[in-house]
């Protein structure tokens, strides 16, 4: 059963309740979820935008303090001598010069510089000596850091992280490659007090992390001190794929969602940002709560105050209901009492003032027209046999008068064939054979008046022979013809008469060449078939097959004046 037709057959009330719940709590149900949504994006936008402002802030400060590094290191990239004296070959010459002066440089920029614990220089050079203080070999350097800065061509890195006991410190590096004076190779790194950094990334929200990583995905500095040193990939296999200027994006980090921002910061170092989206939405389920406790009790509220308001309107529609049943079961005296004046009981007013009507036409009126209708056929049946009887014994006294009594004996014969199919024992209806049979007799009668001045052929379908009809349906059309149609004593007159059936109907036609009917006359007889005696048998006939059939059957005519007429009679298809 489709869900249509099972509203359609559910109660009443039912479909009040059914309403109230699709068109009252489904749209609020969809309101509760669209706020919830909603409010949860706004709180999502609204973090991203502070966790960029936190993040700008950050940034800024840390880009301040690498650019103080950076001037550091641009001072001894582009210093001659201090490179002068990396490239020398010391392998016949005295180093103490050249230990005396870098001495002195990098101690006054560390001096200057508090947060730098330390300068050092990684060379390929084999004849400087190795101090490890400020000298080292190429080859002590991690292999990676080594990589990255001979790749950076020159520009500063954040190599990583160096731990010495429990402190941290960040190593940023530069190959020197300012002058070219041979095919040796030094790289420069400054060594950084990393709690500096880590006071930075210092944020008041717990929910959030922050993370300043290098080109490698090495923590340099972290609001989780723990994190520092560790790779990112630890934190989430997916932190390359964080969005930045201005983006964000959701990322799935040990089970917990995690809306993420990112931000460049110098020498290739990323601030990324991470806040968890619980406390986010924490506050959206606060209301979310709150608007769907409310939801729940003003729509208990409304389903009990529904469902009794329901019972009662559908109480009243019950009442009509059951006085429409009785109305169709014939009980007209029942009536529905006290119902208002609402539309329902308008209704209920109006079934009431039905019955009583009802009632009325059955007792004044019902009868009395049954009686009439009877009368009037029995008036029509009764009017065309006394009319045929005068004709019929007009011709029989002529041919007594005139002969011996052959014809005399024929014409009485066929008189009372005649009369025998057409009393038919009292019945209105006869089989279309019985009609055409009825006709023959009459117009054997008719011949021997007329002897060769009328000629009448019979074109039946044999298929219709079985179909039943009022009687004295044709012969009074083919009377109306002899009387009307002929156009003098000699000529002779040819009448056609037939009988078809078409999808739903049974008509029959009767055709003459007679004389025709004048136009003037023929608008008349279409317009009302007037009672004269030139239309008597047109009327008669159509009378009795709107009575019996219905308005739309009965007699249809069509002539040409001078040319003919046709009479054609429809009827509906009927068996018994």
């Amino acid at each position: 059963m489709s869900i249509g037709r099972w509203f359609k057959n559910i109660r009443f009330i039912y479909k009040l309740i059914v309403g109230y719940v699709i068109f009252a709590m489904l749209p609020m149900i969809i309101i509760t979820g669209y706020n919830s949504q909603k409010t949860k994006n706004i709180l999502l936008e609204e973090s991203y935008r502070n966790m960029r402002q936190s993040m700008g802030q950050i940034g800024q400060n840390l880009d301040s303090s690498l650019e103080a590094y950076g001037t550091v290191i641009d001072i001894l990239y582009t210093n001659q001598m201090f490179n002068g004296y990396l490239v020398k070959d010391y392998t016949n010459s005295d180093y103490w010069d050249m230990f005396s002066y870098i001495d002195n440089l990098l101690s006054s920029i560390m001096l200057v510089e508090s947060n730098i614990a330390g300068i050092s220089i990684y060379s390929s050079n084999t004849t400087l000596p190795s101090d490890n203080y400020y000298f080292f070999g190429e080859k002590g350097l991690d292999q990676e850091w080594l990589k990255a800065a001979v790749t950076s061509k020159g520009n500063p890195q954040v190599a990583g992280v160096i731990t010495k006991g429990k402190k941290n410190y960040i190593a940023v590096e530069r190959l020197l490659n300012y002058y070219h004076y041979s095919d040796v190779r030094n790289i420069l790194l400054l060594r950084i007090d990393g709690s500096s950094f880590n006071e930075q990334m210092e944020i008041t929200n717990s929910s959030q992390e922050i993370y300043w990583v290098n080109s490698q995905g090495k923590i340099m500095a972290a609001s989780d001190k723990d994190t520092v040193g560790m790779g990112m990939e630890s934190i989430s296999e997916d932190w390359e794929d964080i969005p930045g200027e201005g983006k964000g994006a959701e990322l799935e980090i040990n089970g917990v969602t995690k809306v993420c921002t990112a931000r460049k910061s110098l020498y290739g170092t990323r601030l990324i940002m991470m806040e968890n989206q619980e406390s986010l939405v924490e506050a959206t389920r606060k209301v979310a709560r709150e608007i769907i406790t409310i939801f729940l009790i003003s729509s208990a509220a409304m389903f009990l105050a529904i469902y009794f308001y329901s019972r009662w309107i559908s109480g009243r529609v019950d009442k009509v209901v059951y006085a429409a049943k009785k109305l169709g079961d014939g009980q007209f005296d029942y009536l529905l009492k006290d119902m208002g004046k609402d539309e329902i009981g308008m209704i209920a007013s109006a079934i009431n003032t039905l019955n009583t009507e009802i009632q009325l036409l059955i007792a004044e009126n019902y009868e009395k027209k049954l009686k009439i209708k009877s009368s009037e056929m029995n008036l029509l049946q009764e009017q065309i046999n006394p009319h045929f009887l005068y004709n019929a014994l007009s011709v029989i006294s002529s041919m007594a008068m005139q002969e011996g009594g052959k014809k005399t004996m024929m014409s009485v014969r066929y008189l009372a064939n005649f009369y025998r199919i057409s009393l038919n024992k009292g019945k209105q209806v006869v089989s279309v054979q019985e009609e055409v049979e009825l006709l023959q007799n009459y117009m054997k009668i008719q011949m021997l008046r007329f002897e060769d001045t009328v000629e009448i052929s019979y074109e039946v379908d044999r298929k219709a022979l079985a179909f039943r009809t009022i009687k004295l349906l044709l012969q009074p059309l083919v009377e109306n013809a002899i009387h009307h149609g002929r156009k003098d004593e000699e000529q002779v007159l040819h009448i056609r008469v037939t009988a078809a059936l078409t999808k739903d109907r049974l008509i029959f036609e009767v055709k003459d060449d007679g004389l025709g009917i004048e136009a003037e006359k023929l608008i008349l007889l279409k317009k009302e078939l007037k009672n004269s005696e030139e239309g008597y048998g047109l009327k008669n006939v159509d009378i009795r097959v709107k009575l019996n059939y219905g308005e739309q059957y009965g007699v249809r005519i069509d002539s040409t004046y001078g040319a003919g007429t046709c009479v054609r009679v429809e009827i509906p298809q009927v068996f018994s």
